[in-house]
This record gives structure tokens, C-alpha cells and sequence, in this order.
């Protein structure tokens, strides 16, 4: 069971969820051998002869593929790495392919990065996007059938009442997917991204494709019966079990783009609204991440793109959009 959290809290760290955002510390450290490990705490807590088999194994050999890819064009070379919001200790150490391409690129980009906002600029945005100010809540602007597995679920996963109570849904969506992930065993606190830019702040320039409160404002501005919707998706992958994240791991791990294709367009087909939510929440969005990394690709310096797996692939993923401008895409 989880330990409650307060409602502030639990709004800021929802935020952390939003797509394409950056999560809890990762640490990149050497071994005597000065192999390069990842663990969740600082290098000097813990050698590598001391970490538990998943983490301190040797990374797996580059003989397969990675769900990483390089574009390339006469200007220059751009690396792109879909990733999870979310992880397990089994996905470490990295293999070499992603450590390499990140070490040997000019400039880490990622969607927003959570963590570089002060509490005192991300609580006004959680409280202002996410929460209800009008003395309303949740179950005045979802069915009574939604509200009924909201609440079973919350319980389930130890979110008290009051507190989803306050939220409006596209928050509450992410709170819970967050809350079943962990109580699946995958952690924010394993989540690659975090550690991508820890890693690369002191050599390296760290860009944002997108702001925090621009990907709040963009989830707040759907209709009521929208956010239900993704509140819904999120329920119904909940309902399901362990195996949504268990098959995104999967996917990711051995780079199968079209699996982790078919596991995010899943979770829209069953709505009614889902050609509009999904043009609104990937297409429209990767296209306009394609136009900015097209535009910074060309000053010839090499980049590494970290971003949701989901922008990545598809019919109008960043992959496809990229070699229609011009790129060669290889997958790593």
C-alpha cells in the first residue's frame, strides 16, 4: 500500500507524468573496470560489485536493436531515442549504442524537463491546470459510472478519496497510470531520462522542445468530455493488469517499434473521440517536433532527442516525418 500524499504534492508530481517529461534521479557511475553502470542512488553509495544482478551485469550485447535510430543528412546527424515514463532495474545498465551516441552528441534535446522548474513555478501550474478552483470536483464533470471505478481504483492503489476528488481528470489519469505502474513494479525513479540530463548538464547544452505548462495547458483545454475519455484509457489499461506495462518494457527493450505503435494507438481506438485526441496529443505535436529538430539538425552539430516512445513511430511519428524531410534513418 502506498503512503498518502498530500494534494500539492501529488499535483506537482503529476505534472512529472505529462508526456515527453523527465523523472527521478538515475546516476551513471564506473566500475573498477570503468565500465559505465546506472543506479538509483549517487555512485558512491553503492559499487557496482554490490548492486543487485540487474543492474550490475555487464550491458547486454548490441546485437540486437535498440529503441534508438540516427538521421543523417548533409548538415548533420541527429539521434533519436524513444523512452518510457517509467522503468525497471532489468532495463540497466543501458547498452553501449544509446551511452555512445549520447557521449559522442553536442546537444541532449527533451520534451520539458520537470525537474528544472523550482516548486514555486510548478505548484501555480499543477493548482491552476490540473485542480479545481470553482468548489467543484471530479464527480460533478464525469459520469457516475466513471467516478465508480475511479474511486475503486484509488483505493485500490491508496489515493485517498479527497484527494482525486480535487483533480480534474486528465490529472487524475496520470496520477493513477503513475500510482498502477508502481504497484506493478515499475518506478519514475528508474526512468532514463532524468539521468540523460543529469548525465549531460555539466559538458553538454540541455534544449527543451516544449514547456511544462504549454503541455498542461494543451491536456486542460480539452472538452470535459475529452479528458473523460483519456481518464477512461487510462482505467481501462489499469483494469487490465500489469500486462500494459510489462508489454511497453518488452517492446522497448528490444526495440519493437511496431509493437510499442500498436500498444499506444490501443489505447485511443476504443473511444469515441480517438482520431481527434490522438491527432491533438501525437501527430499534431510530432509534427511540430520535427519542424524544430529539421531547423537545429542543420547547424551541423550532432543531437540526441529523448523523447515518448509514441512520437517516435506510426504512420506520422518523427521517424517518418524526419526521412520525408530529407534524413536517413537507421535504427541502432
Amino acid at each position: 500500500m502506498f503512503h498518502l500524499v498530500t494534494r500539492s504534492n501529488l499535483l506537482v508530481f503529476a505534472l512529472a507524468l505529462l508526456p515527453t517529461s523527465i523523472f527521478a534521479d538515475v546516476y551513471k557511475c564506473l566500475d573498477q573496470k570503468d565500465k559505465v553502470f546506472y543506479q538509483d542512488r549517487p555512485c558512491q553509495e553503492l559499487t557496482s560489485a554490490q548492486l543487485p544482478p540487474g543492474l550490475s551485469q555487464l550491458a547486454a550485447s548490441d546485437n540486437k536493436p535498440h529503441f534508438l535510430w540516427k538521421a543523417t543528412t548533409a548538415e548533420g546527424t541527429v539521434y533519436l531515442m524513444g523512452a518510457l515514463p517509467y522503468g525497471a532495474s532489468d532495463m540497466y545498465p543501458l547498452p553501449e549504442a544509446i551511452t555512445d551516441a549520447l557521449s559522442g552528441s553536442d546537444v541532449l534535446i527533451v520534451g520539458a524537463d520537470v525537474a528544472a522548474l523550482p516548486p514555486a513555478e510548478l505548484l501555480p501550474i499543477a493548482a491552476n491546470r490540473g485542480a479545481y478552483t470553482d468548489n467543484s470536483d471530479l464527480r460533478d464533470h464525469i459520469k457516475a459510472a466513471t467516478w465508480e471505478r475511479v474511486l475503486k481504483l484509488s483505493k485500490a492503489l491508496g489515493m485517498a478519496e479527497e484527494t482525486i476528488l480535487t483533480q480534474k481528470p486528465w490529472m487524475a489519469s496520470l496520477n493513477l497510470m503513475s500510482l498502477a505502474a508502481k504497484q506493478a513494479g515499475y518506478t519514475q525513479e528508474l526512468s532514463i531520462e532524468k539521468g540523460f540530463v543529469k548525465d549531460a548538464q555539466m559538458r553538454k547544452p540541455v534544449l527543451q522542445l516544449d514547456s511544462v505548462d504549454e503541455q498542461a495547458k494543451l491536456l486542460d483545454g480539452l472538452s470535459e468530455i475529452e479528458q473523460e475519455q483519456i481518464l477512461l484509457q487510462s482505467l481501462n489499461e489499469i483494469e487490465r493488469g500489469d500486462d500494459y506495462f510489462k508489454s511497453m518494457i518488452e517492446a522497448w527493450t528490444s526495440g519493437d517499434s511496431s509493437t510499442v505503435e500498436l500498444i499506444v494507438r490501443r489505447r485511443f481506438d476504443s473511444l469515441p473521440a480517438s482520431d481527434k485526441l490522438f491527432k491533438l496529443l501525437f501527430t499534431d505535436r510530432s509534427a511540430a517536433m520535427a519542424e524544430k529538430i529539421g531547423e537545429l539538425a542543420a547547424d551541423g552539430r550532432t543531437y540526441f532527442v529523448v523523447l515518448e516512445a509514441g512520437h517516435l513511430v506510426g504512420e506520422h511519428g518523427l521517424l517518418n516525418l524526419l526521412q520525408s524531410k530529407g534524413f536517413k534513418i537507421s535504427q541502432l
